[in-house]
């Protein structure tokens, strides 16, 4: 598969890559990363905060959910996150992840609270 840097993959690219051997896949995306970057290879410390587990849904794949095989439910509030954000700025992390389930109880309202009270504490 050719494609030129920076450009977006077509369906027809994506389907090819997602129907490929993963070991394929992973030899074809070192090929890549040699051809730049030769033998230096990046690393990034992130972390990812999961502010609920309490979820709607009942994906079949899922094994994260508090409806499925966690029985402990919980959903963290806007001050435990920011205490927990404190800390990955203290710890120099450079990336934050913020995924969770899909809880009735927090809108996409609650998210863009949070989203600003980060912005607001660590411009």
């Amino acid at each position: 598969m050719t494609k030129i840097a920076h450009e977006r993959l077509g369906l027809a690219e994506a389907t090819v890559l997602y129907e490929k051997d993963l070991f394929e896949l992973g030899e074809m995306a070192d090929g890549i990363r040699r051809r730049l970057h030769g033998d230096k290879t990046y690393f990034n410390i992130n972390r990812h905060i999961n502010p609920t587990n309490v979820c709607k849904d009942v994906c079949k794949f899922c094994a994260y959910s508090a409806s499925r095989k966690n029985p402990n439910p919980y959903t963290m509030s806007h001050d435990d996150i920011l205490r927990i954000v404190d800390d990955i700025i203290l710890r120099d992390i450079k990336e934050v992840h913020i995924v969770s389930a899909h809880n009735p109880d927090t809108g996409l309202q609650w998210y863009l609270d949070i989203f600003r009270k980060i912005k607001q504490q660590h411009p």
